[in-house]
């Protein structure tokens, strides 16, 4: 107790220099309380984001493993490979890039996967109506994405409409995300077939209402056609990306059922055929780790691989709190280096500047442990109440400042994507055609947090101050041990 009390009026006694210590202090565990709240926060943000997500994984042909493959030998390694064997072979993996339904069954039965749906696409004609933007064309090796025909067919006609056949309503991801919206009739019955969805502009384009019928066509094939109910009307709420030649106007949907039946109608010299995409449904982040590993014990070849568009986006919607992360790392352990040896100078100066103090203590008996905690319980003091005043400021105010950096870090990283995205591919080229602006990247990326410092950083400030205090404490009583009572009062 005494030396408590010994070391409370010292600190008053010594108030203005203490005041500087304290300042200094308050000044360190500031910038530490913002750093460990941006990293609270960031991993705050991610689990709770992460939790949120509906976790859903394609398996798809891995293109640049193909591409990495293809790659011509250099000199000196020329094992008589042509380029025309290159293009055969590069022509057979494009052939062989697409899961067929019961390949995609069969990885469904991995313990992680919680559902399996999927949906079939093929390109076709109709007869009473018109496209919007019609863009037949006469195509070798068949349309984007479709499989090819033979050499001894060599003219194939893409259709005008892009019919999408859903397993299930959990398909229709573009109306769950807010991309489309239905304005008149209902949703598809995946159970019922010949019903179909279309949208607003192409139903207004051909005077089509709900009830109306289409008369689908083979468009290699005229005398092959289909008829089709319209039970839904959807309206394009937000701008998509479309593909190559393909106006999202022009896309139906309709059920699995659908197009399995005119597959099976089809001739088989012009037969119309349909692309495969199955999309698992995973339980959490945990799980698709898993099923991208169970999928190969289950026989898929390595030219393929498992790809979460979910898991993506939210990564990337991370990035600019993440490399905010980075950098209040990088921040927190400066402020603790350079704030440390602060306060190592600082007790230095403060011995030195007591030496007599620390004669008269001897001179009356007080050892020099007891002396040497009492410089410790005095800075343990200061310490503890500007840390108090740290955190009670951290607090009030790191939410604003994560904030504020997070959104200038966002500008940053969406204009480091500009500058790092390729110039664009010329039309016809294939990829993707974009009307959404270069700034999306801001609006999908995370702009705030709601809070920063918790408990496990007012836990981490105490444990920090106690070791700087430990640790500049520690250079008091190494320089009291090394004082001798009768030299401190010859020299005073």
């Amino acid at each position: 107790m005494y030396i408590i009390k010994n070391a409370l009026r010292n600190i008053r006694r010594m108030f203005t220099k203490n005041i500087l210590i304290a300042i200094i202090i308050l000044i360190v565990g500031f910038s530490c309380v913002v750093s460990l709240s941006i990293k609270e926060a960031a991993n705050t943000a991610r689990q709770e984001g992460i939790d949120a997500v509906n976790i859903t994984a394609n398996i798809s042909y891995d293109r640049q493993k193909m591409m990495q493959n293809m790659q011509p030998p250099t000199q000196g390694e020329q094992d008589g490979t042509s380029q025309e064997d290159m293009r055969d072979k590069m022509r057979e993996s494009m052939q062989n890039q697409n899961l067929s339904l019961d390949e995609l069954e069969v990885y469904a039965k991995a313990d992680s996967v919680s559902d399996l749906y999927y949906e079939k696409t093929m390109t076709i004609g109709a007869t009473e109506i018109e496209a919007i933007e019609s863009s037949s064309s006469e195509n070798f090796g068949g349309p984007q994405g479709m499989p090819g025909r033979s050499d001894e067919d060599t003219t194939y006609v893409e259709g005008d409409f892009s019919l999408v056949g859903i397993s299930s309503v959990n398909a229709l991801s573009d109306f769950t995300d807010g991309t489309k919206e239905l304005v008149d009739g209902e949703y598809l019955d995946t159970e019922k077939a010949n019903t179909a969805m279309i949208s607003e502009d192409l139903a207004t384009y051909n005077s089509l209402d709900v009830g109306s019928s289409i008369t689908l066509q083979n468009p290699n094939n005229e005398s092959e056609t289909y008829v089709v109910e319209v039970v839904g009307i959807y309206s394009q709420v937000s701008d998509q990306q479309m593909m190559m030649r393909q106006d999202p106007a022009n896309q139906m949907y309709t059920s699995a059922n659908t197009i399995d039946a005119i597959e099976a109608k089809t001739a088989s010299d012009n037969p119309l055929t349909s692309q495969v995409k199955g999309t698992y449904v995973l339980a959490d982040v945990d799980a698709y780790d898993a099923f991208s590993d169970e999928v190969y014990e289950l026989g898929l070849s390595d030219d393929f691989t498992v790809q979460s568009m979910d898991v993506s986006m939210y990564e990337q919607s991370l990035a600019p709190l993440e490399n905010l992360s980075s950098f209040a790392d990088t921040f927190f352990l400066v402020s603790i280096l350079v704030g440390g040896a602060i306060l190592i100078v600082f007790q230095f100066l403060r011995v030195k500047d007591r030496v007599y103090e620390i004669g008269v203590l001897r001179a009356i008996g007080m050892s020099k442990l007891k002396i040497s905690l009492q410089f410790i319980c005095e800075l343990l003091i200061i310490t503890t109440v500007s840390l108090i005043l740290a955190l009670g400021i951290g607090a009030a105010t790191s939410v604003p400042i994560t904030n504020q950096l997070l959104e200038n870090q966002s500008v940053s990283t969406n204009e480091s994507e500009m500058q790092n995205m390729p110039g664009g591919m010329p039309q016809g080229m294939g990829g993707r055609q974009s009307s959404e602006p270069s700034g999306s990247f801001i609006e999908d990326s995370v702009q705030s947090v709601s809070s920063a410092t918790n408990w496990t950083v007012v836990l981490e400030i105490m444990v920090i101050g106690l070791l700087l205090t430990i640790v500049s404490g520690g250079v008091a009583t190494i320089f009291i041990q090394r004082y001798d009572t009768m030299k401190i009062q010859q020299q005073s």
